[in-house]
């Protein structure tokens, strides 16, 4: 990773990395369902969401099982301001396909509705005590590395179960329904992604204090502080928060 890649950021001692994308996206694998077939294949409600929400079920057939974000059962205002989430979580995906540590995004299938794949995996949170912790915040931070090259920022990461293992060790996260998307050395991205970025990183350092609590740095704790106390008073751009190298 050449320098002529990526500018850093600092802050108060804590580096992370903003720039341009390493890859284009690739383009999503498989295609959603029209509409009409989505009622033939639908199956278990995995979640029903309160008024203002998506519900998420399972569709599809015993072969090719995919989970939908839907908001076509709820009332017209809310499907109004659902079809805005629904394409906002589609372009974060889109922007992100191939990225591995992030479901896959199979379509969108309506105006109402997208498809993901579907991830069998056991949410972080429950591995506060077992082994392999440190690879787990590792995979987590390339995983994040990736997508903030891509100009996009989760700003959920420690939303319950948005980060998932897999069963065979790799860490996913599912649910960019909040994020913001960038374009990499666009204005709108040199003006806000470094300020908008710390409630990714913030995020992160608090499943390191839950992981691994004795990696945590004193710049890092200082970070978490003065997020916190910023967070709390709606200002997001603290004396010194953050620095130029």
């Amino acid at each position: 990773m050449s320098g002529a890649d990526y500018s850093s950021a600092r802050a108060d001692g804590l580096a992370f990395r903003v720039g341009a994308p390493r890859n284009l996206p690739d383009p999503p694998s498989g295609s959603p369902p029209s509409r009409a077939g989505l009622t033939r294949s639908r199956g278990e409600f995995l979640h029903r969401g309160a008024w203002s929400k998506a519900d998420i079920y399972l569709a599809g057939d015993p072969g090719r099982t995919f989970v939908v974000k839907d908001f076509a059962a709820k009332s017209w205002p809310i499907r109004w301001t659902g079809r805005l989430q629904v394409g906002r979580e589609c372009r974060a995906y889109e922007a992100l396909s191939g990225i591995t540590g992030v479901a896959r995004w199979l379509g969108r299938i309506d105006g109402h509705a997208l498809a993901l794949e579907r991830v069998d995996g056991t949410p972080l949170r429950k591995f506060r005590k077992r082994g392999g912790r440190k690879e787990l915040l590792a995979a987590l931070r390339e995983t994040l590395d990736r997508i903030h090259e891509r100009g996009v920022i989760h700003n959920d990461l420690r939303g319950k179960d948005n980060t998932l293992v897999r069963t065979d060790g790799r860490v996913v996260l599912i649910d960019f329904a909040g994020a913001f998307r960038f374009r990499p050395g666009g204005a709108p991205h040199r003006l806000l992604f470094r300020r908008l970025v710390r409630v990714d990183e913030a995020a992160y350092l608090k499943w390191k204090r839950i992981l691994d609590p004795q990696s945590l740095t004193p710049e890092e704790e200082k970070f978490l502080r003065r997020f916190a106390f910023f967070r709390r008073l709606w200002v997001f751009n603290p004396k010194g928060a953050l620095k130029q190298p």
